[in-house]
């Protein structure tokens, strides 16, 4: 997100910040400057939005990477000038960290107290940090400043100045066009109010009980929205206490259960919304599937009241928008796949009308990328990979030709990377393991870069870690080890830390537990010791996982994968009864899922149980089961799978058809295997070369 500018100030002036942001978010810029070139590029209707800092900040003396990123994101730092910001540690750490980015000139200055050019220290106003001297040693005047003072410009010329700098224009190119807006509304209250006199002094007791009633609501509103969602929670956020930042979000979602929506101002609805946003996905995060999208649907009726009031109005359409978007995506995470697709329909769609609103508009552009990409990982999830795929090309097309036009754009280098990674996925699927790898192999190579460009972004680390993770499971098929080892040992470390900095981080324990788990199946697959002691681990980890996010489908299939793993090893050593305690507590969850809803997944998960079931019995004699467990597997493998199943269903689907006796079925499917360079992390089951096709 881009912001026009970064608000810095002292807690001591934090009502003036406030007015001013209001004021800023709010402004309408007169349409005769409206696509004319301004200092600062092409003029548009809103100023768009604007970054509130706050002064109190952890005391480790780090303005943090929440703070250096929004930053970095604004095109200019608007500094609210006063004693008490002269003063603040924060305000001049923030202004020296803007002008070393190399932007000293876009450094605006908004007086609300104090006296420019004051000899006594104590009635200063402008931060030491203004004032330096340059780099080249050139003497420094006090800077020029929109003054709020009554003995100054007054508020609303010193506001007119600010908007003027900020657009790059002369100033009486806005006062003229203001006072004209002034007189225009003159004449409007004048008629109004004679035509209305009789009916006001009619109503006059009611309006003012109401109209009391009303303001004492929404100053109420304002002042807990301003601190509990604005100071206290950014605060939480910074030090990473997502803990304490639940409890903010129940009070404050308790207080917006209270208030009728219609009762109170669009600016304080807009709050709402997007705080309700926010704190459906901290509680996504920690895993808490119905409270987040309870959070979501209320973002979405505050959201859709206020599109409703404005539906010309671009940002009302975006926040509606993101509100589809979440809603669609926890009910996606919940296997509600119908759900999830009527929802993310609308999202697609309503991004689409987004789009056209503005075609300069490059952030509302790709929200139509996003809306066709979420639909495509659908399709996949449904078992229709190749309209999936199909789509991901076209996108990834669409994002390597904006990434020429912008190379050092490291949001949209990170999103390209993530649709390579779907493509990776699916080429993976299909059994083009090359192309898998290559797919993986370059998000890994652009996270590498952002996390280079941007070192205080924790997301890139994060998604770097990811990308590792599905690297080295794609080339664990290839059999390439020690590459596999050296992709894992990068990503182990760091799952651990983040598993240890934020213990109720679901999303981070969940990372560890996978990382684990493909620890074990490639020691499982080349050999090495230790495949027991990772199995064991990724399960306790994935079992309070799935205690802590029971309706997580996601938590559920990699838990059912450890089980099936922990099987297998058992099975390798002979343990017959173990291996079939770890097939049933596999059945116990993918049993029901597959009664509610069928998808390829669960289809791969419930099928390969199945064979581990027939060689358990196999194993202890059990004829008969071993036989009826591999008929179930087979059947659910060669279902709706034509002449060619696929892929994925291959190295399963010839375990059972060899259990039955049918190798002549089976070798094709190993040759298919073969020809793809795939290894399986377990041996085959034959003992002769009767399926091999390899030397």
């Amino acid at each position: 997100m881009r912001f026009r500018a970064f608000l810095s100030y002292s807690h001591a002036d934090a009502a003036w910040a406030r007015w001013l942001l209001r004021r800023l978010e709010t402004y309408r810029v007169p349409s005769h400057l409206v696509g004319t070139q301004g200092t600062h590029g092409v003029i548009e209707r809103r100023l768009g939005s604007f970054f509130l800092d706050r002064d109190e900040l952890p005391s480790a003396g780090d303005l943090g990477e929440t703070i250096h990123a929004a930053l970095a994101a604004s095109d200019a730092l608007v500094v609210l000038c006063s004693p008490a910001a002269a003063g603040s540690r924060w305000v001049n750490a923030e202004i020296e960290a803007f002008q070393d980015s190399g932007r000293g000139d876009r450094v605006l200055c908004f007086v609300v107290g104090g006296e420019p050019g004051a000899s006594d220290p104590a009635q200063a106003c402008f931060p030491p940090m203004l004032l330096r001297p340059a780099a080249n040693g050139a003497r420094v005047h006090e800077p020029l400043a929109a003054d709020a003072r009554p003995e100054g410009d007054g508020r609303q010329r010193a506001f007119l100045k600010l908007v003027a700098g900020l657009l790059g224009v002369g100033y009486d190119a806005l006062a003229q066009r203001e006072a004209q807006r002034r007189m225009r509304r003159m004449a409007i209250v004048s008629v109004a109010s004679t035509a209305g006199m009789a009916l006001a002094l009619g109503l006059a007791a009611t309006a003012y009980v109401a109209r009391n009633d009303a303001q004492r609501r929404q100053a109420q509103a304002e002042d807990i929205l301003g601190f509990m969602l604005g100071d206290l929670r950014e605060k939480l956020a910074t030090v990473g206490r997502l803990d304490l930042m639940r409890v903010v979000d129940d009070k404050a979602t308790g207080y917006f259960a209270a208030l009728d929506p219609r009762d109170i101002s669009d600016r304080a609805l807009e709050e709402q919304a997007r705080s309700l946003a926010g704190i459906g996905q901290v509680r996504l995060e920690g895993g808490d599937h119905d409270a987040a999208m309870a959070a979501f649907r209320e973002a979405h009726a505050r959201s859709t009241l206020l599109h409703a009031r404005a539906p010309d109005s671009g940002q009302r359409l975006f926040d509606l928008a993101q509100a589809e978007f979440w809603i669609g995506y926890v009910a996606l995470q919940q296997g509600r796949s119908e759900d999830a697709g009527r929802w993310l329909r609308r999202y697609r769609d309503s991004a689409v009308r987004l789009a056209a609103m503005d075609r300069d508009n490059f952030d509302w552009q790709r929200e139509v990328a996003y809306g066709h990409h979420n639909l495509a990982v659908l399709d996949e999830a449904q078992g229709r990979p190749d309209e999936a795929e199909r789509a991901l090309e076209q996108e990834l097309a669409l994002y390597r030709g904006w990434l020429r036009e912008r190379p050092h754009d490291t949001a949209l280098r990170a999103e390209a990377a993530n649709v390579a990674s779907w493509l990776g996925t699916l080429a993976d699927r299909r059994g083009a393991l090359l192309d898998a790898e290559t797919f993986q192999a370059e998000q890994v190579d652009g996270m590498h870069r952002n996390m280079a460009d941007e070192p205080d972004v924790a997301e890139w680390r994060v998604q770097h870690l990811d990308a590792l993770l599905l690297l080295a499971q794609v080339q664990t098929r290839r059999g390439r080890w020690e590459e596999a080892r050296a992709s894992l040992a990068v990503a182990a470390p760091r799952a651990a830390a983040l598993a240890r900095q934020d213990p109720h981080n679901q999303s981070w324990q969940v990372t560890l537990g996978v990382t684990r788990l493909l620890q074990a199946r490639l020691a499982q697959a080349s050999g090495m010791a230790g495949a027991a002691e990772l199995a064991s681990d990724a399960l306790a980890i994935l079992s309070r996982a799935q205690r802590a996010e029971p309706e997580s489908d996601r938590v559920l299939h990699l838990l059912a994968t450890t089980h099936s793993l922990k099987a297998q090893l058992a099975l390798a050593r002979g343990d017959a009864a173990a291996a079939r305690t770890h097939v049933q507590d596999a059945a116990a969850l993918l049993e029901p899922a597959w009664r509610k809803e069928h998808n390829e997944r669960l289809r791969l998960l419930l099928a390969c149980n199945l064979d581990l079931a027939a060689e358990a019995a196999d194993m202890a004699s059990d004829d008969e089961g071993a036989r009826a467990a591999s008929l179930r597997a087979r059947d659910l493998l060669l279902a709706d799978a034509g002449d060619a199943p696929p892929f994925d269903r291959l190295d399963t689907l010839v375990r059972s058809l060899h259990r039955l006796g049918q190798d002549a079925q089976a070798r094709p499917h190993v040759q298919r295997l073969d020809a793809a360079g795939y290894v399986p992390s377990r041996p085959w089951p034959w003992r002769d070369d009767a399926l091999a096709t390899r030397p």
